[in-house]
């Protein structure tokens, strides 16, 4: 027979059983604290407007500069992107503001094109004019509708997205639409 010890257990099953219970409980805590870190660090939004952003896929083509200019003729230029970001709006056409302003002197463009955006569940407020003429086309966004202003490139394509130029021109809506020379119909 061995001799065992004055304080040795009959048999080995507590001491292997207590070890296999100790081994789960720190994998079931590596496990939480994992998925607790994963859970939190997928959290990104734009800072813009406040949407979750989707993938950013680093380009390495370069993005064409266009030189724009704001209502006091001021030039500015856009800068390349070295990454793309898609958006998605943060809200719902019924929940966006709009004011089609005609700068190219054509009747009833601004009128046509607030139907347009009517009928495409936007809140429209009245058509108007403004001068100096622009080109190309403006969409003016306030500030936190960014995304907004750019899913309405589908309506008004080849325009230039900017934040509203002019506290002036603030016309109780969310963003303004401004037909440029350029605008055909």
């Amino acid at each position: 027979m061995v001799n065992r010890g004055k304080h040795a257990s009959p048999s080995s099953t507590p001491f292997y059983r207590d070890l296999v219970m100790m081994a789960l409980g720190i994998l079931l805590v590596g496990a939480a604290v994992f998925l607790l870190l994963y859970l939190f660090a997928g959290r990104g939004e734009d800072p813009e407007s406040g949407a979750p952003t989707t993938s950013s896929t680093p380009t390495s083509s370069a993005t064409t500069e266009r030189p724009t200019t704001t209502a006091e003729s001021e030039p500015t230029t856009t800068t390349p992107s070295t990454s793309t970001t898609t958006t998605v709006p943060s809200r719902p056409p019924g929940e966006v503001r709009v004011v089609v302003l005609n700068s190219m002197g054509l009747p009833g463009a601004a009128g046509r094109m607030t139907q347009i955006l009517a009928d495409g569940g936007y809140q429209t407020q009245q058509a108007d004019d403004l001068e100096p003429e622009l080109d190309p086309s403006r969409i003016w966004y306030r500030d936190g509708f960014a995304a907004e202003a750019n899913a309405l490139l589908e309506f008004l394509p080849g325009a230039v997205v900017e934040t509203l130029p002019d506290p002036d021109l603030e016309t109780g809506s969310d963003v303004v639409m401004v037909l440029g020379t350029g605008y055909t119909e």
